[in-house]
């Protein structure tokens, strides 16, 4: 890492409060901290001149309180919201961010200064803190410790608890390989921070300030490849943990590929929000997620989560998943490992908790790698989940005990939810749907005895000799996968209660 040229100091002359935005009158230059809520503000600097105009829209008000100390050093302004305290130096405007605990985030290591047509200044890489994203690369893990990026989607998570976002045009460098501090030179001084503590919390906060690219490819090749396939898989990843929330993948480029190959990339393209279909199709595991999709591309756009979860991600607390890129949840409730490389198996690390494998209905407790060898996608169902596929008869719900779960069911055509809730207790499982329309569903209960009894109230439901027979309030026991079907055809509006009894 090049040493920081040197420049005049600059002195933090007076802070203004104006509601949200606090100016900060420099004696060279401009800055100003805008709170747009108690965890995210936005700051912006220039080294000489004014700022320009923001175009920073109304938030509502948050409650701040301002310190200004005075040392040998020049003293510091503090500015407090009901979650952090930022600190911004005097002399220098090195800015620091801290929990009210005192416990450090993000903290500036030099001044900012003008280099390469742009700016550039160093942080500190906090003792055992990773950091994910700065968009689609091809990297068989997620952290940037140790490498150097060059990125024009500046996101950036930190396991320290918080997310940056540089939303300036531009190519920005952000340099890790000294593994106490990290470097940044973009265009300007103009970043978002985010206090989280978690991935999510932090995907959310972004997502309130409308900061996400547009649609990008991941596959735009002309004749697609294995090596295109599995680079195609970690883009969508690492972009996935950088907020590019929004990829395109044309599996047209496959139309040609050998069957094998062709097979591999219909079993990743299709679960692309965004595909391009081509001659190769998409897979019948995908249409049995049209529901399943519509209600998560509802959470990408209120919540901005990727419809993908990367797993540092979703268990932010396993360093062991942050070395995984090439597997994934869907949404919350199932774990993909797709396979893009020839034959028939690959390695796949299972996440601390039970495990479900859809084609064997086997179960796994993680943490651990276990090998699968299969032609079909190897996915898991978590412990606790309900899965809802879509089928010829209406929707099977496939709840995976022993935790209780719930599933809501957007409804596109009426814009609501439908509500689906399972959860065990003592004897008891109980199994419940709040439908939105006229629909019929088939309850599959994975991995439990068979029931004395199926019920709601005085209401004894029917026990059939096998699945063909089942009909409305009616009930079948697998003994071989020690599954439980239950069918119900719920209206509009019921609130349909079935109770399991093991006793």
């Amino acid at each position: 890492m090049p040493p920081l040229a040197l420049a005049a100091v600059a002195t933090l002359l007076a802070v203004l409060p104006h509601g949200n935005r606090i100016e900060l009158q420099l004696n060279r230059g401009s800055a100003e901290l805008i709170w747009i809520t108690d965890s995210t503000f936005h700051f912006r600097r220039v080294l000489n001149g004014p700022l320009p105009p923001s175009e920073e829209a109304e938030h509502e008000p948050v409650a701040i309180t301002t310190a200004v100390t005075s040392d040998d050093t020049g003293g510091a302004v503090r500015l407090r919201s009901r979650l952090i305290e930022v600190t911004i130096r005097k002399q220098g405007m090195e800015l620091s961010v801290r929990r009210l605990d005192g416990t450090p985030l993000m903290m500036d290591l030099s001044e900012a200064h003008s280099e390469a047509g742009g700016v550039a200044w160093e942080r500190q890489a906090p003792e055992g803190a990773a950091f994910y994203g700065l968009g689609p690369r091809t990297d068989a893990a997620f952290d940037l410790r140790g490498k150097s990026v060059r990125t024009e989607v500046p996101f950036l998570v930190s396991t320290a608890g918080y997310g940056e976002y540089h939303p300036g045009a531009g190519t920005y460098h952000f340099d890790f390989t000294d593994l106490k501090r990290y470097r940044i030179q973009g265009p300007q001084i103009d970043y978002y921070f985010y206090y989280g503590p978690t991935p999510k919390e932090i995907f959310e906060e972004h997502n309130l300030q409308g900061n996400y690219p547009a649609p990008w490819s991941v596959a735009s090749e002309r004749f697609g490849g294995w090596a295109t396939l599995k680079a195609s898989l970690l883009r969508i990843m690492h972009g996935s943990m950088s907020a590019a929330i929004a990829p395109m993948f044309n599996l047209g480029a496959y139309n040609t590929a050998p069957p094998e190959l062709q097979s591999r990339a219909r079993q990743v393209g299709s679960l692309v929000a965004r595909v391009q279909p081509g001659t190769v199709g998409l897979s019948a595991f995908r249409q049995q997620l049209d529901t399943f999709f519509g209600s998560y591309i509802a959470e990408l756009q209120d919540r901005g989560f990727p419809v993908w979860h990367p797993l540092p991600m979703q268990t932010p607390d396993d360093q062991q998943g942050a070395l995984h890129a090439d597997e994934f949840l869907l949404g919350d409730e199932m774990l993909v490992a797709p396979i893009y490389e020839p034959g028939d198996k690959r390695s796949v690390y299972l996440p601390r908790g039970t495990w479900t494998n859809l084609e064997t209905n086997e179960a796994a407790t993680g943490p651990r790698t276990i090998t699968v060898e299969t032609k079909s996608l190897p996915v898991f169902a978590r412990n606790g989940a309900i899965v809802p596929l879509d089928v010829a008869a209406g929707m099977a719900l496939h709840y995976f005990p022993k935790l209780g779960g719930e599933f809501f069911l957007l409804e596109g055509d009426i814009a609501e939810y439908s509500q689906v809730h399972a959860a065990p207790a003592l004897d008891v499982m109980r199994l419940e749907i709040e439908s939105k329309k006229d629909r019929d569903y088939q309850w599959v209960v994975h991995h439990v005895e068979r029931p004395s009894g199926v019920e709601f109230g005085d209401r004894q439901y029917r026990q059939v000799a096998g699945l063909s027979a089942l009909t409305d309030r009616t009930w079948f026991y697998d003994a071989a996968q020690k599954n439980l079907h239950v069918r119900v055809k719920v209206k509009a509006g019921e609130d349909c209660i079935i109770n399991l009894n093991f006793e």
